[in-house]
């Protein structure tokens, strides 16, 4: 008996441990995406949809339209948006799920303007893109079936709608009242294709007694020994209760925190501070680990229990601006180290958004990294991107310059819009606050610029009063509202309310703030003055070049290839792109013989130009900060001034990318008869190593060679050499001569590039024999290469396969043996035989 009364406690004691360690969850989810189907509103034939999705690609699914990214098609698809659409499903409410005491449905994504009827009842009228709608259902979800139908406006009705509304007319007014994708409605690089539909995830929620909405956490403070960071909680009641919030490290990096809280009815915010000893810094790619550390925010009460998972980056952030001799700065500093950006500015990677798979974003973060990349400018055009983007820029250093969605226009100013733009800035904001890799928020893209300079008040015959009204909205939204809403929900970053902040013809944008200087191709100036307009931060710059043969190859047929065929014009959405990537040519380079190797040299032709604007950047450091050039990636495939293309090809600007933006950068360059040679160091610990410039004539023999030990301090520019070009070359041709310039350090080489002393087009460059040798290896395949004369532009290419080379677009010496690796998965059948090489005369 004694002995039976003991085993009855430890029992009950074992049960009641495994109770609590099974609690139920406070929060469930049900997707909603199966057996949706969708038609055209005026008429009655359904068919097969995808959610999230849109009505373009269902159309297409469906057989109903052809691919828009192919030849024409384009033209041919203009009506979808002129239409209204239906989308309808039936989903399952089991009876444990309807006895939830709180049901809502939750889209993610509705594009844009969307009724909502559920069981025949209309729930939702939704006019934005950007915002996720929670809608209660509790009393309207029954067991069993339950329908849901969604009605789709034409975004051009609406628009033409709203416009109509307005006594005057805005500048873009096409798009501007819809709180849509810019983009979508055609730019100078992008399709118009108006899409609607779902677009993100739509699902039932479902929640009993308690729920963790959101939580923010930042950094307090760092030591050495110790970090302090405070998490608010913000937590949701359905009545008054009781509740534990514990924040805990689920691999053990910190101690658990915990607080047990009476929660009134309703929302509820706990503060809670928790240390992180001996913390691990995260850095930006090139400076250090990116260290992440999870954090795991749980909610329990008497009925169960809901958990929040976080990664976060322990790391301060801040935008430095200060008065100096020359104007005023504009730089970052990272964990108090001012950091030169090294990037890009990131469009939206499709034209449809929905079908972007977490492969896509990894790729395209992945050719970020490889080219040494340590920031991204989400663009104001664009779409708030994928939680996933900024998970992989948390996971690999890559800082993100986050626009707010608005570009190049003026916007409304009435109740109602302004209304759903907080609530949509409200909602990014919370979304990704908590990722160490966002830098900077920024109200848009090019509105003030455009306000002050572009003519729209004149051009739209605005009066005094009509002036002012717009201009207040601006002031509404970009001053006011967006603002309050960071204070509120992160005050932790610094807000930058316009891109840029004086348009490239004023003399402040090279003293002051970032500069998008657009001399170079929209005012057709020489490539050299991207030596003399030198800013303190250029958020936008860029050239055009054709993508790789092979994009131009899957979009057109033969007869389509030649430089101003029709379908060639469709794929160039800048209303002169081709005739100026011609004329910038023809300033350079000999005509090339073919259409083929005119997409070559315009590459080519890209890549130098940039080269030139980036090396001058990087240069005058530290008075320049920054250099995000425009523009990493395509929607579709497309003639543009991106340097990796829709598919993921790099092209040789994004080869030149890898160098100039590497760690240690050399310089070489010729300037007013001098010839100069600057390194550059984004270290932080000071180099030491040997220069050595070598002299050759375009047959490989070294006519001079010359090394001297350098110094370098920490995070700096450095001139190392200055003198004239006729010293320099002492009688050698500056059409038949090369120098290649080197820092090493022992046997390792920390940088090497290249300068020619003249035009290519007045080089007498001979005809080079390249040979080389292949050979299988776990990467991929190694390539060795020789010549027996000088190689410009060397361009290794396997047509048809996917594959990344460590180097092209690269110069070859006599003498000298290069090795570069194709990685690939696949296994290539005759890859020696597929394999072409060529090199810059060859095109001529």
């Amino acid at each position: 008996m004694t002995r039976n009364l003991f085993i009855i406690p430890v029992m009950m004691a074992l049960a009641l441990i495994s109770c609590q360690s099974s609690k139920k969850d406070l929060v469930t989810r049900k997707e909603i995406h199966a057996n949706w189907e969708f038609k055209q509103a005026d008429l009655q034939e359904w068919h097969k949809a995808t959610v999230p999705g849109c009505v373009h690609t269902d159309l297409m699914d469906n057989g109903i339209i052809e691919d828009p990214f192919y030849r024409g098609n384009e033209d041919s698809v203009q009506w979808i948006s002129e239409k209204d659409w239906e989308y309808k499903t039936t989903f399952e409410v089991t009876a444990d799920e309807k006895a939830n005491e709180s049901i809502e449905l939750v889209f993610e994504g509705l594009d844009t303007h969307a009724t909502v009827n559920l069981n025949g009842k209309e729930i939702l009228k939704g006019h934005n893109m950007f915002r996720t709608f929670t809608i209660d259902v509790t009393n309207l979800v029954k067991e069993g079936a339950n329908d849901l139908e969604i009605h789709f406006q034409s975004p051009e009705e609406y628009n033409d709608a709203q416009a109509a509304k307005l006594p005057y007319t805005l500048p873009e007014d096409e798009r501007v009242h819809s709180r849509k994708a810019p983009y979508q409605f055609g730019w100078d690089w992008g399709p118009r294709l108006i899409t609607s539909g779902i677009w993100k995830p739509v699902y039932l929620r479902m929640w009993n007694q308690a729920r963790i909405n959101n939580a923010f956490i930042r950094t307090l403070s760092i030591e050495d020994d110790q970090a302090i960071l405070k998490a608010d909680v913000n937590i949701e009641t359905s009545a008054p209760t009781q509740g534990t919030i514990t924040i805990s490290s689920p691999d053990g990096q910190f101690t658990s925190t915990s607080q047990t809280i009476s929660f009134k009815n309703g929302p509820n915010k706990v503060s809670l501070d928790f240390a992180i000893p001996n913390p691990k810094l995260w850095w930006s790619n090139g400076l250090g680990e990116a260290h992440l550390y999870k954090v795991d925010i749980e909610l329990k009460t008497s009925e169960g229990k809901d958990l929040l998972e976080e990664r976060i980056g322990v790391r301060t952030i801040e935008l430095v601006q200060e008065d100096d001799e020359a104007g005023r700065s504009f730089e970052f500093h990272l964990n108090g180290e001012p950091v030169f950006a090294k990037g890009a500015n990131f469009i939206p990677l499709e034209s449809f958004p929905s079908r972007l798979t977490h492969a896509d974003y990894e790729s395209a973060i992945r050719d970020a990294v490889k080219a040494n990349y340590n920031m991204l400018r989400v663009w104001g055009g664009g779409i708030y991107e994928d939680d996933v983007f900024y998970e992989l820029c948390d996971e690999n250093g890559i800082l993100v310059w986050q626009d707010f969605m608005f570009a190049c226009a003026m916007y409304p100013g009435d109740e109602a819009f302004l209304k759903s733009v907080e609530k949509e800035v409200e909602d990014n904001v919370v979304r990704l606050r908590n990722h160490a890799s966002l830098a900077l928020w920024c109200g848009n893209n090019e509105v003030r610029n455009g306000w002050f300079d572009w003519g729209w008040q004149q051009r739209l015959g605005y009066s005094k009063e009509d002036s002012m009204e717009v201009w207040n909205n601006y002031q509404t939204i970009f001053h006011e509202i967006i603002p309050d809403v960071l204070a509120k929900q992160d005050p932790s970053r610094s807000y930058w309310p316009s891109s840029p902040s004086y348009g490239w013809g004023h003399e402040e944008a090279l003293t002051t703030g970032d500069n998008h200087y657009w001399g170079v191709w929209w005012g057709m100036e020489p490539f050299s003055m991207y030596r003399e307009k030198v800013s303190r931060f250029m958020s936008e710059f860029g050239f055009q070049a054709f993508p790789p043969w092979e994009t131009i190859k899957s979009f057109s047929l033969p007869e389509d290839r030649s430089l101003w065929s029709d379908v060639m014009q469709v794929h160039q959405k800048h209303p002169t792109g081709n005739q100026t990537i011609k004329t910038y040519m023809d300033r350079w380079y000999p005509e090339p013989k073919d259409f083929e190797s005119f997409v070559y040299v315009s590459q080519v032709l890209q890549a130098e130009g940039m080269m030139d604007g980036i090396a001058a950047h990087r240069r005058a450091k530290p008075y320049s900060m920054g250099t995000l050039y425009w523009q990493f990636n395509d929607c579709w495939p497309v003639v543009s001034w991106s340097s990796r293309d829709y598919y993921g090809n790099w092209k040789a600007l994004h080869y030149y990318a890898r160098k100039v933006y590497d760690q240690i950068f050399i310089s070489p360059f010729e300037e007013d008869g001098r010839v100069k040679v600057t390194l550059v160091s984004d270290e932080l610990e000071p180099v030491s190593g040997t220069l050595r410039l070598s002299l050759y004539d375009f047959e490989g023999n070294l006519i001079r060679e010359a090394e001297q030990p350098v110094e370098l301090k920490a995070n700096s520019s450095r001139e190392v050499i200055n003198v004239t070009k006729e010293k320099f070359l002492q009688g050698a041709s500056p059409a038949k001569t090369v120098l290649k310039a080197e820092l090493k350090q022992g046997d390792q080489v920390l940088a090497t590039n290249y300068l020619y002393f003249a035009l290519p087009k007045d080089l007498d460059l001979p005809k080079a024999n390249i040979s080389h040798s292949v050979s299988k290896i776990d990467e991929g395949y190694a390539i060795t290469l020789s010549t027996d004369a000088v190689a410009r532009n060397v361009q290794l290419q396997v047509p048809e396969t996917e594959g990344w080379w460590t180097d092209n677009f690269f110069e070859l010496i006599p003498g000298e043996e290069k090795t570069v690796v194709f990685e690939t998965e696949e296994e290539i059948t005759d890859f020696e035989k597929n394999l072409t090489i060529r090199s810059l005369v060859d095109a001529f």
